[in-house]
């Protein structure tokens, strides 16, 4: 009897396992830099609007660059991520390109220190008054002549004199390093604002889950990242203006043909789900 018991435990136990292994294998993985717009995307966010990908759940990295190093190794499916960063990673790894079909409608503005009022309504103004100068921004970065921007180093005993802007320099063109100094659109925009303020820029460099929550902390003033205007993020920081209307793409590999007829975001996702 002990010995049908046991054999009966085994097969439930062998069938439970199958249905583990049968139940993952329906969650596929799409990489994701942690913390952005494409994470909520993928995973679904009732503040952010999204319903998610059935099927599908994100893979978070630290950026983008990383995340499609693995969809090569073959550990995600798919990448998701801003629509500008993708086309700059595909330019430099082999073998993925960009689906250039808009998943979604976002716009990019800067986060302000809730405390500084007067700080944003001088922002907004240099955005408003100065539309030459930063459409000639996005025209180098375009153009790819654009120069790294000079920065200052944080000093406590100037905060005054100091506009210091939070970013994660992993996200081209709007922030990346150029051997040891900044540069990117978001950071020649912060350096125009800074020089209009008779200000020094220092640009602090961490990871984009910090970014926001960081302003109005250790003396950090502006968040600049490429930021899509959202309620949640709302609740740390005041957002400028709007400078950039952005979305998410998909990334895949160079040899996949499936989405080759796709014209709309639907159409893309209706790949996704297999239909």
């Amino acid at each position: 009897m002990k010995k049908i018991i046991s054999l009966i435990l085994s097969a439930l136990m062998l069938l439970a396992g199958v249905l583990t292994l049968a139940s993952c294998s329906k969650t596929q993985k799409i990489g994701v830099q942690a913390g952005t717009t494409g994470e909520y995307f993928v995973n679904g966010d009732e503040d952010w609007g999204f319903t998610g990908i059935e099927g599908y759940q994100a893979n978070g990295y630290n950026n983008i660059g990383l995340a499609v190093k693995d969809l090569k190794a073959g550990n995600v499916k798919y990448v998701v991520a801003d629509e500008a960063p993708a086309k700059e990673i595909v330019k430099s790894i082999d073998g993925v390109k960009v689906i250039n079909v808009p998943l979604t409608e976002e716009e990019y503005a800067f986060g302000v220190d809730k405390n500084q009022p007067a700080l944003l309504a001088s922002i907004n103004s240099i955005l408003a008054n100065k539309q030459a100068d930063i459409q000639a921004i996005f025209a180098a970065y375009a153009a790819g002549t654009a120069q790294a921007i000079e920065t200052k180093a944080q000093d406590n005993s100037k905060a005054d004199q100091q506009l210091v802007v939070a970013t994660n320099a992993a996200f081209p063109p709007f922030e990346y390093k150029d051997g040891d100094k900044f540069a990117g659109i978001d950071i020649a925009i912060m350096k125009l604002v800074a020089d209009e303020l008779g200000m020094e820029l220092v640009v602090v460099d961490m990871d984009f889950e910090s970014v926001v929550t960081s302003v109005g902390k250790n003396g950090v003033d502006v968040a600049a990242a490429g930021l899509t205007v959202n309620e949640t993020r709302k609740e740390s920081v005041n957002f400028t203006t709007s400078y950039y209307n952005a979305a998410q793409v998909l990334i895949t590999l160079a040899s996949d043909t499936a989405f080759d007829n796709c014209k709309t975001a639907d159409d893309v996702l209706a790949v996704l789900a297999g239909k």
